[in-house]
């Protein structure tokens, strides 16, 4: 994860690499897939725009082990489980790189958050966690807002720094299109990071309208995973309903952000359309004056 401009969407995306590694310990998850799978990713993950325009291999059946509702699983070291992992493994490496056979698929950012088929998503899955875990309303509110950003910058709707970046050089004055960034670029580029970073100016197209606090370190806490929150296989059908409600959730709640931001342009392009009226009817009545 490459360090943002802001505390806050490093706070966002360090909670969300965090409670994925909760949620795997919590529902027994099994990412694995052939490490050409993850080379593939790798080089994808370098192209231009592969956030938004980019697929990455991924399991689209993470749930392993025991049956719903058990909460019963081998350990680990079990024998019969590592083989049954190898065995997996060795014939998914037989298929192509994302091959259906190898229960492997071409997912955006966006669908492995939000979810795609029977894969729920990442996000729909931590905030069962977070339901199943009883977490405080308080904390609750905090990381629902990391949530929404992280899927916001996953489904395209804010820019990422790269983007932005980019935008920054191609607009500004001296910039000649001859892929040479001058002194003058640079120091305007980082004097305009700095005062993002520092919470001196506010920059829409990479936070929307997320508001970015100062981030004190009087706020910070640790919370750790009690031995009564062992790893184990904990889907229920009342856990699948509950990850099919979120991932409604996120799914409306991305749909919504992004109308809003539809009916912010038009109500600019009616009020401008009223206002340049507005200027011929009174050309129009001066001229009928005469």
């Amino acid at each position: 994860m490459e360090v943002q401009l802001t505390d806050f969407e490093n706070a966002a995306f360090t909670v969300f690499v965090v409670l994925v590694s909760r949620v795997i310990l919590y529902f027994n998850l099994n990412f694995y897939m052939p490490i050409s799978c993850v080379d593939c990713n790798m080089r994808r993950a370098a192209e231009r725009d592969a956030v938004t325009q980019g697929k990455f291999c991924f399991r689209q059946s993470p749930i392993s082990g025991a049956s719903s509702g058990s909460h019963a699983r081998r350990p680990p070291s079990s024998p019969t489980k590592r083989e049954a992992d190898l065995a997996e493994a060795v014939r998914a490496a037989a298929s192509s790189c994302c091959g259906s056979t190898a229960g492997v698929e071409d997912l955006s950012l966006f669908e492995i958050m939000a979810g795609k088929g029977s894969f729920k998503g990442l996000v729909p899955l931590i905030l069962t966690y977070l339901d199943l875990i009883k977490t405080d309303t308080t904390t609750l509110a905090t990381i629902n807002k990391y949530l929404d950003f992280v899927v916001a910058r996953a489904s395209g709707e804010l820019l990422t720094p790269a983007q932005w970046m980019r935008r920054f050089v191609l607009s500004h004055p001296d910039y000649r299109h001859d892929s040479l960034v001058s002194e003058r670029i640079a120091a305007d580029l980082l004097a305009k990071c700095h005062r993002i970073g520092a919470g001196l100016e506010r920059c829409p197209d990479l936070h929307g309208d997320f508001v970015v606090p100062p981030v004190l370190a009087k706020d910070a806490y640790a919370v750790n995973m009690t031995s009564g929150e062992a790893p184990g296989a904990r889907i229920s059908s009342s856990t699948d309903g509950l990850m099919a409600m979120h991932q409604i959730r996120l799914q409306l709640q991305t749909r919504r952000r992004r109308l809003l931001a539809d009916a912010t342009e038009h109500r600019a392009r009616l009020e401008a359309a009223q206002e340049e009226l507005r200027n011929v009817e009174t050309q129009l009545a001066v001229l009928a004056a005469r």
